[in-house]
């Protein structure tokens, strides 16, 4: 059973499977099976490292109404409902309720990985893949960065931003954000992908 739908962009999102109460794998879903290329892909997504939002998310939507409901019925068996055992039913509801709110990304993040979807199929935030996954996409896009006589380093990257054409910038910000999450490829991408918003509009 796949619960806490999270970060969902166009119909690409990420949930969890659970066995009973047991969270079994965190799988990134999208609209089209995923492609043959995918490291980790299955029939039902690609499996990514453990969200926790998404687990926590799963439980809260799917287990609190269920325990709201029989924490009452339980108490009016062993000997009428109180009034404590009301307020907790109730706050789990609310908390439900939030639950199914929650996990939604702000839309500047959702145009940050609809640019990354142009160029890997994936829109979903690198770092939440499993490394093989990230290393097969950041080696692929590496391979046209070179044919394209694009340097491969944050450094050089910068020190060539203002030249490099501006439909290879989606791929240039893709390759950033896969090559590392340190501060120095953070920047990079983060500069890349500025220049590719400013030469949108």
């Amino acid at each position: 059973m796949m619960l806490g739908r999270v970060d969902e962009v166009d119909g690409h999102f990420v949930a969890t499977r659970f066995f009973a109460f047991v969270p079994t794998e965190c799988l990134y879903v999208s609209p089209k099976s995923p492609r043959a290329s995918v490291a980790g892909a299955t029939k039902d997504g690609v499996r990514i490292q453990t969200h926790w939002r998404s687990v926590g998310l799963g439980f809260a939507r799917a287990w609190l109404p269920a325990i709201a409901i029989a924490l009452p019925i339980a108490q009016t068996f062993l000997g009428g409902p109180q009034l404590a055992m009301i307020a907790m039913s109730v706050a789990m509801l609310a908390g439900s309720a939030f639950a199914h709110r929650a996990g939604r990304l702000p839309e500047t993040e959702k145009a940050r990985l609809r640019v990354l979807g142009t160029v890997t199929g994936l829109r979903i935030d690198p770092s939440k893949l499993q490394e093989r996954t990230r290393e097969v996409k950041s080696a692929s896009l590496g391979e046209l960065m070179d044919k394209g006589g694009i340097p491969m380093t944050p450094e050089g990257i910068l020190s060539v931003l203002d030249e490099i054409p501006m439909p290879a910038m989606p791929l240039v910000y893709g390759y950033a954000r896969y090559a590392g999450d340190d501060p120095e490829w953070r920047e990079c991408a983060d500069r890349c992908y500025e220049r590719y918003v400013q030469g949108d509009i």
